[in-house]
């Protein structure tokens, strides 16, 4: 009898090695693995129950300040919840702490040591299941089943494939069903990896034809598949990588900027970064520095200063109805005194 998941298990491993040839002949494998984890972590944090914002993360991760756009104190410090949440993620499958590298140990060698003989990927469902079965926590057996693909040379890239919508509520949790389940989650994900590596592309081959022709000697291409390559850039960067003086590397990247090439994502007049015009949401995020008031003088200003009070015309003023007073109101609480006896 053929096993429910064996169609899927069959879609899965095609669509794998699809993403596997294509990220061996790509040239954005760096960018397509920042912006992958990226969507994992968004992913993660919903199923968690938390609605993040990736590129607030990334402006974390630079040192910019991010826009808190909110109503009141409590979605702000939701924001900032959602925020911590999603940076705890990106550190289990960036940059371990001590402990969270012990937890992973010990989840890698968990998901070595369970083999049912269903083939690599049948028995990393398997132990998955197990894992969370014994009431261990989901996030190092994740991070070590991104690290399990690569190792066992099931894809060459480091992805962060783990089926995670697998997990969220009104999902069977016998065995054959939920391996269903997460087949069709990690084929999910492998089709929107290979959709971003196309993207990526795509947006490489605009840029170089934006670029227009060049002389022979010109450092346009190579600037591009710089920016391709890495997500953010700064002039200085991009100098070293080029081997270019810096005053060049400026001026190139203020031509891409005028051509629509690239964005500035800080809003800032020195240490600027650039990326790939597909980088502007990142932009939108970023809070602008707070740049000096034309004409303010030094030091706190008066109560009366023009360039921090808001005047209201006195048509306005004479428009405002004046408040109207309520009556008292008067509660009866013998009925709560009898209660109360």
């Amino acid at each position: 009898m053929v096993p429910p998941f064996a169609e899927r298990l069959t879609r899965f491993s095609l669509e794998l090695g699809r993403l596997d040839q294509a990220l061996r002949h790509g040239s954005a494998v760096p960018a397509v693995l920042f912006r992958q984890r990226l969507n994992a972590i968004q992913r993660h944090s919903a199923v968690d129950g938390w609605l993040i914002d990736p590129w607030y993360l990334v402006a974390e991760l630079r040192g910019l300040i991010p826009k808190v756009v909110c109503q009141d104190g409590y979605e702000r410090g939701t924001a900032v919840d959602a925020a911590s949440h999603a940076f705890t993620l990106w550190r289990w499958y960036a940059r371990p702490d001590a402990m969270q590298a012990s937890a992973i140990t010990e989840a890698e060698a968990f998901l070595n040591d369970q083999s049912s003989g269903w083939g690599s990927i049948l028995d990393a469902g398997i132990a998955f299941h197990r894992w969370l079965q014994a009431g261990h926590p989901r996030a190092p057996f994740c991070a070590a089943l991104s690290r399990y693909w690569h190792s066992h040379d099931i894809l060459r890239a480091p992805l962060i494939l783990t089926g995670i919508e697998a997990l969220t509520p009104g999902t069977p949790w016998e065995i054959e069903p939920w391996l269903c389940w997460w087949l069709d989650a990690l084929l999910a994900e492998v089709r929107e990896a290979l959709d971003l590596l196309r993207q990526l592309e795509r947006a490489r081959t605009q840029a170089l034809d934006k670029c227009g022709a060049q002389r022979r000697h010109s450092r346009a291409p190579q600037a591009v598949n710089v920016l391709a390559i890495q997500p953010l850039v700064s002039a200085s960067m991009l100098a070293d990588r080029l081997g270019m003086s810096m005053k060049s590397a400026l001026q190139l990247l203020s031509a891409f900027q005028d051509r629509g090439i690239v964005v500035e994502v800080t809003h800032r007049t020195a240490h600027r970064l650039f990326g790939l015009a597909g980088m502007g949401a990142l932009r939108d995020v970023v809070k602008p520095p707070t740049r000096p008031i034309p004409g303010r003088q030094r030091g706190r200003p008066r109560k009366d200063d023009p360039f921090t009070t808001q005047s209201i015309p006195e048509e306005e003023i004479t428009q405002l109805l004046p408040p109207t007073r309520l009556d008292p109101v008067q509660f009866d609480y013998e009925d709560l005194a009898a209660a109360m006896k």
